[in-house]
């Protein structure tokens, strides 16, 4: 009787070959797209919360939001600088976190990209600090307050606004999910990240609690960040 024929055992949904298979050839630009996912998911909450902690925002009324763009002036034009390129970079930290669970959850995945993509759009609507700053300190206080609630009373704005803050609040917290349900990222970071964006969309109205609940977010996106820049090639190759 010939002797058994040893085959390389393969995992049996596709993924990582097991020990003693021989290693795989890596899709091209494997690593760096890894390393550009964990990269945007260090910076982009970071950023996000670093931006609202230069300033100590009081919104709670226009006029008195106005008065924050004469008080910190400055510090208001380079915080939508900071905050633009954070919100920019959720869409890839979002997606990196898809990507983790895509196989397990594809059609969670996918709602969790469209949501995504959708909120990019917020990047561009902190162009409305520039407005608001230069009707605060160019305009009579009574003038730019009327030309301010003029500008956010239109209806057709909250058809960009509000699917814009929803996508960034919705498909991060579904990506992170989908992210946790496929084994990728521990629940810590899913409970802290999801904790931080429903505060922050929901209750963050005083001065400092905006920067508080985005903190949570920026702990919870640099915590998948650092899993994903230690993961290996292969596994992430496999994801």
């Amino acid at each position: 009787m010939s002797a058994p024929v040893d085959h390389p055992a393969v995992h049996p949904a596709g993924g990582l070959p097991t020990a003693g298979a021989p290693p795989r050839d890596l899709p091209s630009g494997n690593r760096f797209r890894r390393i550009g996912g964990g990269l945007s998911l260090l910076a982009s909450g970071t950023l996000v919360c670093a931006s609202l902690a230069m300033i100590p925002y009081e919104s709670s009324t226009d006029e008195a939001y106005l008065q924050t763009g004469i008080d910190h002036t400055g510090n208001v034009l380079w915080a939508a600088v900071v905050l633009h390129y954070g919100y920019l970079l959720l869409l890839p930290a979002a997606l990196t976190l898809i990507r983790l669970g895509r196989r397990r959850m594809p059609r969670t995945a996918t709602t969790a990209m469209v949501l995504a993509g959708l909120g990019a759009g917020l990047s561009g609507i902190v162009a409305i600090d520039f407005y608001a700053v230069a009707l605060a300190t160019e305009l009579p206080r009574d003038e730019a307050l009327r030309l301010y609630e003029v500008s956010e009373g239109y209806v057709q704005s909250s058809l960009i606004t509000l699917p814009a803050v929803l996508g960034v609040v919705l498909g991060t917290c579904v990506a992170l999910f989908v992210a946790w349900r496929a084994r990728a990222i521990p629940v810590a970071p899913m409970v802290l990240g999801i904790a931080g964006w429903v505060g922050f969309a929901g209750f963050a109205g005083g001065t400092w609690l905006p920067t508080a609940t985005t903190a949570l977010v920026a702990v919870a996106l640099a915590w998948c960040g650092v899993v994903v820049l230690r993961m290996r090639d292969e596994t992430w190759a496999a994801a």
